[in-house]
């Protein structure tokens, strides 16, 4: 299950397929909610790294890889066996195969997708919502640069975190991520609660005993 070589890395093929590298405060705003130190973290469309390095800060034990030049398809790989999150940034055009082969490899906890924060709007995407219903969408509060920059002006992708989480079965939940920055540094881990329901806390949040038991 180990991954390859972040140095061995390169997006260049991907430039037309979709491959925005994610900024690392993306990821990190995910800490806001989801305690993923010492969790197991597969992310399958790893490009450059960017996300791969900004959840190894978070504490989590990574397993990646990607299309691109690895010849990773991860829509049609076999499961690893241990997992307990699936978090990428998926190439837009193959978005619905993503969330599809994610929730088929059933992580211990959970499923995290950052997606367009208007992903949902479409009316195609109608039956998929409701046949795989994200357990929370997390839009960030800020619009992060997927271009690093290399534009120029400001950036203008707004995006959000389809989360899935094992056990959830309440309603989808809105939950506005803020800028790590931003954080306020009071309350327990997972920031404050804010509207965010005691089941979904208590699904996110499961105990690293839960998080282990066999399938």
């Amino acid at each position: 299950m180990n991954g390859r070589t972040l140095t061995n890395a390169s997006a260049a093929d991907r430039n037309g397929t979709d491959f925005y590298a994610t900024p690392r405060e993306a990821t990190i705003a995910l800490a806001y909610v989801l305690n993923l130190a010492g969790k197991r973290v597969y992310e399958p469309a790893a490009g450059k790294g960017h996300m791969v390095h900004a959840l190894q800060e978070l504490g989590a034990i990574l397993t990646f890889g990607d299309l691109y030049p690895d010849g990773f398809d991860f829509t049609k790989r076999t499961p690893y066996a241990g997992i307990d999150w699936i978090i990428t940034n998926p190439p837009f055009s193959q978005s619905e195969a993503f969330i599809k082969s994610a929730l088929a490899w059933n992580p211990r906890i959970g499923v995290a997708l950052l997606l367009k924060s208007q992903y949902w709007h479409a009316a195609r995407r109608y039956k998929l919502f409701h046949e795989h219903p994200p357990s929370a969408i997390m839009p960030l509060t800020w619009r992060p640069d997927f271009l690093f920059g290399s534009k120029g002006g400001a950036p203008t992708m707004e995006v959000a975190w389809s989360v899935w989480i094992r056990g959830y079965g309440g309603p989808t939940q809105y939950v506005p991520l803020p800028k790590p920055d931003e954080i306020p540094t009071t309350g327990k881990r997972g920031g404050p609660r804010l509207l965010y329901s005691d089941a979904l806390l208590r699904a996110v949040h499961k105990d690293e005993d839960d998080a282990r038991c066999p399938n």
